[in-house]
């Protein structure tokens, strides 16, 4: 009886070791094919936006909405650079589950109207090491129309995943979000303009 009990044991724990392997290689995957798509991405909307400083266009200072960009089928709003991660990404236009898996995407909110809200999964090759920010460091977001925006890092912290309202009209310039591993926690950081 007891011998029976230890193989049982032994299968279901070679069964669990071999769904968490199926899963690590299937999000290291994901992950890898989002880091490819964002390369090609980013390089694209550079593209554009060399384009657009070419082109004289009337700029509206009281047109709220972001200038988007069609590229592959998804609008874009320009791309995020973290210096001391080394990322650069694209940011689309607006936010699914499915969007995410390619790239960052704006959550809520615009760089016109101070509360941009990008939320990114947490794939090693986006907001994977968020949670590693400091107070201080740099975040560069570009948007289609050649504007550079500098901001600082204020903070970071962990909010439970029914407190995303927390991220909208906050008062912050401008939030990243992502999830912990598991998804047990979200983390946010909060930026603010800086010179």
């Amino acid at each position: 009886m007891k011998r029976k009990i230890a193989i049982s044991l032994m299968t279901v724990g070679v069964i669990f070791v071999g769904f968490s392997m199926g899963l690590l290689l299937y999000n290291n995957h994901e992950s890898s094919k989002a880091q490819e798509s964002s390369e090609v991405l980013v390089e694209s909307i550079r593209l554009s936006i060399a384009e657009n400083e070419l082109e004289e266009s009337i700029v509206d200072p009281f047109d709220e909405e972001m200038t988007i960009k069609e590229i592959d089928g998804y609008g874009y709003i320009g791309y995020i650079s973290v210096p001391v991660l080394e990322l650069d990404l694209p940011v689309m236009s607006d936010w699914d589950y499915s969007r995410l898996k390619i790239s960052p995407c704006r959550y809520y909110g615009s760089t016109k109207t101070d509360n941009l809200v990008i939320a990114a999964h947490n794939y090693k090759f986006h907001f994977g090491y968020l949670g590693h920010l400091q107070p201080g460091d740099m975040v560069i977001f570009t948007d289609m129309d050649a504007n550079i925006i500098y901001y600082t890092v204020d903070s970071v912290e962990l909010l439970q995943p029914t407190d995303v309202d927390k991220v909208k009209d906050s008062g912050d310039d401008l939030i990243l979000y992502t999830c912990t591993y598991g998804g047990a926690k979200r983390i946010v950081v909060r930026c603010s303009y800086s010179e």
